[in-house]
């Protein structure tokens, strides 16, 4: 399978291809990836450049631990969490790029109610907690999680690399209007300046799914405030000050090999607002230093805000639409990341016409109607 040319019923030729996906994201990109190993000709469309929005914004836990994942996720979490080493080994070997894959774990403190939901968490004392992690003063009911992380803007960096290198073709800086409709089914995608032709449209858009008409794929942003912090200069260890991801209800704190150090994040319900506030990022920095007072000696090396796909049930949409030929693979709220590698294993056995390892039907589009 291949991009090729097709004669339309007008008798134009334009160039076709096996796939168009509809958003160069995470799960866009990881989904061309996997089509086209199969051997599947792909092209990706997006609105602004490939792992700019959410996947640009995120901050990369794999946390398939979180007593607050949906249990209608679990199994895809699961899954997907085992899936990330050799994810990111055949990605790396592809890209000769590093997504920072973490395996120091998380140090998580949570409310007397709750209780890690993976194998191998274990509650953890203030002397272990100590040892594990010097800066932390915080001290209460902690766990810790055998989760890991990456930083998202490598592993879009990577993925990209790769298409790029494997022959997926790219659009770029021009949104889809709608989906084309040939014969009752979909036929390929237009923008404002070009109308692509292929036999399938998966529409990966995130927050800006449902703007594509028709059959629209009910998603909403959900807006995260983030504030990446740096140590002061002077000498130090090689590495991260803070070697696990720590997580507390008030802030998340997620190292990155480099030194870097991301804090968040917030949960908005603020339109297509990209703003930072001000106050909004003080409030994560002393949420952070409460946690690791020697963050708050940290200078604020960068702020930003992303727009998460959230869904009318905050589960993803994955599967076929009433648009024959017309698939959704987005709504993945806050595991973009980690469903990525998941998302993409399932949605090529769906478009190749094999069953999927796991049922889909809970995350179907057609549940709303």
């Amino acid at each position: 399978m291949q991009a090729r040319l097709r004669h339309l019923h007008y008798n134009r030729i334009v160039k076709t291809w096996d796939v168009v996906i509809i958003g160069g994201g995470v799960i866009g990109l990881s989904l061309a990836w996997r089509l086209r190993r199969d051997g599947a000709g792909v092209l990706i469309v997006e609105k602004s450049e490939p792992a700019r929005e959410a996947t640009h914004a995120a901050g990369g836990m794999i946390a398939h631990c979180d007593p607050h994942n949906p249990p209608a996720l679990a199994s895809l979490i699961a899954a997907s969490a085992r899936m990330y080493p050799e994810f990111v080994r055949e990605l790396r070997e592809a890209s000769f790029e590093s997504p920072d894959l973490r395996n120091a774990g998380t140090l998580a403190f949570f409310e007397e109610d709750e209780s890690p939901g993976c194998e191998g968490a274990r509650a953890i004392g203030d002397e272990e907690l100590a040892r594990l992690e010097p800066l932390v003063s915080l001290r209460g009911r902690s766990f810790f999680l055998p989760e890991s992380s990456v930083d998202p803007r490598k592993l879009g960096s990577a993925l990209e690399k790769t298409l790029r290198h494997s022959g997926v073709d790219f659009v770029t800086g021009s949104p889809v209007n709608e989906v084309a409709v040939l014969a009752g089914r979909a036929a390929g995608v237009r923008t404002a300046k070009s109308f692509y032709a292929g036999d399938v449209v998966v529409n990966c858009a995130g927050a800006w799914a449902s703007m594509i008409q028709p059959f629209g794929v009910p998603t909403r942003p959900v807006k995260g405030q983030v504030v990446c912090v740096v140590p002061p200069p002077g000498p130090h260890r090689p590495g991260p000050l803070i070697q696990h991801v720590i997580r507390t209800p008030e802030v998340y704190i997620v190292p990155r090999s480099d030194g870097r150090i991301v804090l968040g994040a917030t949960v908005e319900e603020a339109g297509f607002d990209k703003r930072v506030d001000p106050v909004t990022v003080q409030r994560l920095h002393r949420a952070a230093a409460n946690v690791a007072p020697a963050i708050g000696d940290m200078r604020i090396h960068e702020v930003w805000a992303g727009l998460r796909p959230g869904s009318p049930d905050d589960l993803p949409i994955l599967g076929p639409t009433a648009l024959p030929g017309y698939f959704a693979a987005t709504g993945h709220y806050r595991d973009g990341i980690l469903l990525a590698p998941i998302t993409a294993h399932v949605m090529s056995q769906l478009l190749s016409g094999r069953a999927p390892d796991f049922d889909l039907g809970p995350f179907s589009p057609l549940r709303f109607g």
